[in-house]
């Protein structure tokens, strides 16, 4: 498929994602406004890999733990380890306190300053970007790379995401006339609710332009005709 084809297809896909985000979003306390820029960065390193609702019941004992940057960053290691253990990837514990550190005094603005941050990746940086900076980025975790394979029709495995024509689309879906943070939230939670691992396509408007569904309602003409 052309570039210039994705790009016509990801506009229904956009539009389908934005009108059922603003029936359905979910509220997570690291999407207030109102919650310091240190927290919200802490917690998008803890939800890199990890399921929403893991960070969100581990949310409220971590920050009642450590309630300032400063007292993180003046954590032991290990307790650290300990404190986030339930959400896996227990590596992440290493970079905490020094990040803490870095962004006691504020989070930079910039997506190059917050690269050269501990434990702050591409994908930490666009998405603190796009969702806490309202700023016109990206990002692209799994759920993203799956919600385009299903959608555009290609196959995608673990190393998918680095790849430039994968990119490419990305770049296409994050060129909208939304806002971007809103955008970013709906792209998070669809691709997680209605085109998870278990995909819930009768609840997509986009099906009708969708790879993955066509699939679907060819093999089960082909299982119909077969049984009649």
């Amino acid at each position: 498929m052309s570039q210039q084809a994705a790009d016509e297809k990801l506009e229904l896909l956009q539009h389908t994602m934005m009108n059922w985000w603003v029936q359905e979003h979910f509220d997570y306390p690291w999407r207030d406004s109102s919650e310091p820029d240190w927290k919200r960065l802490i917690t998008e390193v803890l939800l890199q890999r990890t399921n929403a609702a893991a960070v969100k019941r581990l949310y409220v004992d971590f920050f009642f733990k450590y309630p300032t940057a400063e007292s993180l960053a003046s954590a032991p290691v290990e307790e650290v380890e300990q404190a986030i253990h339930s959400l896996g990837l227990r590596w992440r514990a290493q970079y905490l306190p020094g990040l803490a550190s870095n962004i006691a005094d504020g989070v930079p603005d910039s997506s190059d300053e917050l690269m050269k941050l501990p434990g702050v990746g591409p994908y930490v940086t666009g998405a603190f970007m796009v969702l806490h900076r309202n700023t016109s980025s990206t990002f692209v975790d799994a759920n993203v790379v799956r919600l385009l394979g299903r959608y555009l029709g290609f196959e995608w495995d673990g190393e998918t995401r680095r790849k430039k024509w994968l990119l490419d689309h990305v770049d296409a879906l994050f060129s909208h006339g939304y806002t971007p943070s809103e955008f970013g939230y709906a792209l998070l939670d669809f691709s997680r609710e209605v085109c998870g691992r278990a995909p819930q396509c009768q609840s997509c408007e986009a099906r009708t332009q969708c790879a993955y569904f066509a699939t679907l309602e060819a093999n089960n003409r082909a299982l119909a005709q077969d049984n009649s």
